[in-house]
């Protein structure tokens, strides 16, 4: 049985479901009251009751819960659970201690990031805005000067640190770490104190 926390709780009372059972009674009365916390704060569209869910029956004393990722396209089921386990922690102390606690699975979380996000750009692995590459051998000293000027100027920026990288391979880490500019240096720019820029959205030189 699952539904909605209130009109749930309330057919439960009306149909005396837990009548003469102290347990279901004093249960019944702890959810009206969690129900109404859950209302003040205008939280009960977020909830749903259910009857079915169960977890640890050995040691949890009270409420359980579970966190379910509300998207139909993702399909994974609870991504948290936990509940109240009054007992568990006085079996290490001697005393009644209340308690309650929450389970997180981070490697779900983390893998839907990084499903949701995959394909957006403005979500990126480094914070690097430019590469610097170049075309040619025996760049590396020019390229070294480059990234120290943009760094002087507060620019992060990156370089690959081969003698003579491949320009395939300089183009292929700023795409994969979503780079928005790419500045070119050879020959050519070099003798007349210039770059070529490449922008990643628009893809072409200014």
């Amino acid at each position: 049985m699952i539904g909605s926390p209130v009109e749930l709780v309330n057919r439960l009372k009306d149909e005396e479901v837990f009548k003469g059972s102290v347990n279901g009674e004093a249960a019944l009365k702890e959810m009206s009251v969690l129900f109404n916390y859950l209302h003040e704060v205008n939280c009960t569209q977020n909830v749903l009751f259910d009857l079915s869910l169960a977890r640890g029956l050995d040691y949890y004393t009270g409420i359980i819960y579970e966190a379910v990722l509300d998207d139909p396209t993702v399909g994974l089921g609870s991504i948290a659970g936990g509940g109240r386990y009054d007992e568990l922690v006085g079996m290490f102390s001697n005393k009644s201690i209340p308690a309650v606690g929450l389970s997180i699975g981070i490697e779900r979380v983390f893998g839907l990031l990084e499903k949701k996000y995959e394909n957006d750009p403005t979500i990126r692995a480094c914070e690097t805005e430019v590469l610097v590459g170049s075309i040619g051998s025996d760049q590396a000293a020019e390229r070294f000067k480059l990234c120290k000027l943009l760094w002087d100027n507060n620019i992060k920026a990156e370089m690959l640190y081969n003698d003579n990288p491949k320009p395939q391979k300089q183009l292929s880490y700023a795409l994969e770490n979503y780079m928005p500019f790419i500045l070119w240096i050879g020959e050519d720019e070099i003798k007349n104190n210039k770059v070529k820029i490449k922008v990643r959205k628009v893809l072409c030189y200014y």
